[in-house]
């Protein structure tokens, strides 16, 4: 069940529950339509009764008639005779409209039974009537049978159309009076109208059996008198219509009662002989039964209006039942279709609103929105996009700005692992170029050694040069003055030496910030090279000094032969000259020790510079992958819309 309510569209809950509020409202109503159709239906029942009741009546009112004169005619009374035709054709007259509204009834089947026997009790009554055939009494007694049976129909009627169960009391008392008690009071005085007529007829004495015959149907009248005139003053009393119409007419029909009634008492009962005239007595009573069937008459058209009046109203409070409950489900249906459009369409808006977040379209414009709770739900979503928008503009310019230095990174990487390169290429070169200075060095050392041994022999052979001192004193201050210049030579390489010294050590400094910078290393390499050319070039003038300081010796050789005595001088000149090529040799292998140091150190530093090459690849690595998560990470952001043209950073390759 909780699956099925979560699956269902709002549409469809509010549509249950509308079915379920109809359902709900559907009983009473039901109930309250039914009762009011049921009450209808009495009510037309009521009324389709009241027609053949009334045409019933006339045909009781016809026969009472023709059973007075009748009972005159067979009594003796001409005149009376005379008058009976026209009373029989007004008997079939309403014999032929009863049966026409019987029919359009539809009365149920006994009711129709027992009229059709009623006419043919009527067909067979008439003719023996008119052939006088019949005693006064039989015809009397026949007629009676004939209404009785006719009454007992009429109250049948009134079973058969409720009309004795309407539930207003004004028209209920009036059936009461005109179909129930009114008939049964007219054919009482219909019986002493038919009675007293053929006393009348016959003159004389009253018998005391008559006159207790009359007294008694006379006591009758008098009791249906009262409960005809209770109901109609009960009715009159409800009901205002029924007063202004039945009022008088019932407070004339009592008086006229009540003086019919003293007629009897005093032409019949109380006389001693029978004087009336027949006639008389019954136009009298006729006149009066006459009354009480128009007052009937009256009184069953209230009933009739009272009827229609009841089943127009009925119609029209139906008519509005059926307005009030279709606009009450209009307007509740308005009111549904209203509330679902203003949950379901903000739910939409929602719905929509978070769809589009989800697509990454975060350009759409406010939604209108109340206060309610779907209203605060889109105030909440909106809030959500606004601060979305936001955060996402604030991460696709922190992903540009990292695009662009990740860019930035990878092309530097890039042109410094090319100065690496170039670096290490140099240092390569230099590196080469100080070991062939550190050979050339290393040469001049063992040169030097070799002067200082030829010294030591110059100095053996000018001991034995005896004769030519002089020359070679002379030629001893050659030496000297070539020893001056090798002296300089020597400072020069040895100022050189020192500078080489300080040069390695600028170059290892340098190779120490390589991984930073990479700069000044060239240069620090040139001045080395440079500084082992001049190194070289020293070594050479050296070398060719140290010739002739050779060729100078060996003439000092020769003059010493000649200059014995000079000789001491010479050989203390030779031995500083041997002094001064072992200084010579010294300075040249620490000069020799110090170039190797410094190959050693370039060769480190070429190492330093390869391994530094190697770690700027790897950084450019390193920046191209950060510059293709950069690329990614725009492209990923750029998959919102923040309501502005989209711009992306360009990366290059």
């Amino acid at each position: 069940m909780t699956s099925l309510s979560q699956r269902l569209p709002l549409l469809y809950k509010f549509l249950i529950l509308g079915l379920a509020g109809i359902l709900m409202s559907a009983v009473p109503t039901w109930l309250f339509v039914s009762g009011a159709l049921d009450d209808l239906a009495r009510a037309r029942h009521e009324a389709r009764g009241a027609p053949p009741l009334l045409a019933l009546h006339k045909v009781v009112q016809g026969l009472q008639v023709h059973r007075g004169l009748s009972n005159g005619m067979l009594g003796g009374d001409e005149t009376l005779a005379a008058r009976r035709p026209a009373a029989r054709d007004a008997v079939n007259k309403a014999f032929a409209e009863a049966t026409a509204r019987l029919d359009a009834a539809q009365v149920p089947a006994a009711q129709r039974d027992a009229w059709q026997r009623a006419q043919q009790a009527w067909q067979q009554l008439e003719p023996a009537v008119a052939a006088r055939s019949l005693p006064a009494a039989q015809s009397t007694a026949q007629h009676t049978a004939l209404i009785t049976s006719l009454l007992q129909t009429g109250e049948q009627l009134l079973h058969s159309y409720e009309l004795q169960l309407d539930p207003d009391f004004a028209t209920n008392a009036l059936i009461q009076a005109s179909l129930v008690h009114a008939p049964q009071l007219g054919e009482k005085l219909g019986v002493m109208r038919a009675q007293g007529v053929g006393f009348l007829g016959r003159g004389g004495e009253l018998p005391l059996e008559a006159k207790g015959l009359l007294q008694s149907l006379r006591q009758r009248v008098v009791e249906l008198q009262g409960d005809t005139l209770r109901n109609l003053a009960r009715a009159t009393e409800a009901s205002p219509a029924f007063a202004a119409t039945l009022g008088a007419p019932a407070r004339t029909l009592d008086a006229q009662i009540t003086a019919t009634l003293a007629l009897a008492d005093k032409a019949l009962l109380q006389a001693d002989t029978l004087t009336l005239p027949a006639q008389e007595y019954f136009d009298t009573y006729t006149r009066t039964i006459d009354a009480l069937y128009a007052l009937n008459a009256q009184a069953m058209q209230g009933v009739d209006e009272a009827l229609q009046a009841r089943i127009d109203r009925l119609r029209a409070t139906l008519a509005w039942q059926a307005l009030a409950l279709l606009g009450t489900l209009a307007g509740a249906t308005v009111l549904m279709l209203v509330f679902v459009r203003s949950i379901t369409q903000p739910v939409a808006q929602a719905v929509e609103l978070a769809r589009a977040v989800a697509r990454g379209d975060l350009s759409g414009s406010d939604i209108a929105h109340g206060s309610n709770e779907m209203g605060r739900l889109i105030a909440a979503l909106l809030q959500m996009r606004r601060q979305l928008t936001e955060v996402v503009g604030r991460v696709r310019q922190g992903a540009e700005g990292v695009a662009t230095a990740s860019a930035q990174i990878a092309q530097g990487n890039t042109d410094l692992a090319a100065r690496t390169e170039s670096q290490a290429s140099a240092l390569e070169e230099t590196a080469a170029s100080m070991e062939q200075m550190t050979a050339t060095v290393r040469q001049n050392a063992d040169s030097a050694a070799r002067a200082s041994e030829l010294a030591t022999s110059a100095s053996g052979v000018a001991a034995q040069g005896g004769e030519v001192v002089a020359q070679v004193v002379q030629t001893m201050h050659g030496i000297h003055s070539s020893s001056g210049k090798i002296a300089d030579i020597i400072g020069v390489i040895d100022s050189i030496a020192f500078q080489t010294n300080i040069l390695a050590l600028n170059a290892a400094v340098e190779a120490a910030r390589a991984g930073e910078q990479g700069r000044g290393f060239a240069v620090v390499a040139s001045e080395v090279r440079s500084l082992a050319q001049r190194s070289a070039g020293a070594a050479r003038e050296i070398k060719e000094l140290i010739s002739a300081s050779v060729h100078d010796v060996e003439r000092g050789n020769a003059l010493v032969e000649r200059a014995g005595k000079t000789m001491e001088d010479v050989v203390t000149a030779v031995r500083r000259v041997n002094d001064i090529m072992g200084e010579i040799s010294n300075a040249s292998r620490e000069q020799s020790l110090g170039v190797a140091q410094v190959g050693e150190a370039v060769s480190q530093m070429d190492q330093t510079t390869q391994q530094n090459a190697a770690l700027v690849e790897e950084m450019a690595a390193a920046a191209a992958s950060l510059r293709s998560q950069a690329q990614e990470l725009v492209e990923g952001v750029a998959v919102f819309k923040l309501g502005e043209r989209p711009h992306a950073v360009a990366l290059s390759n």
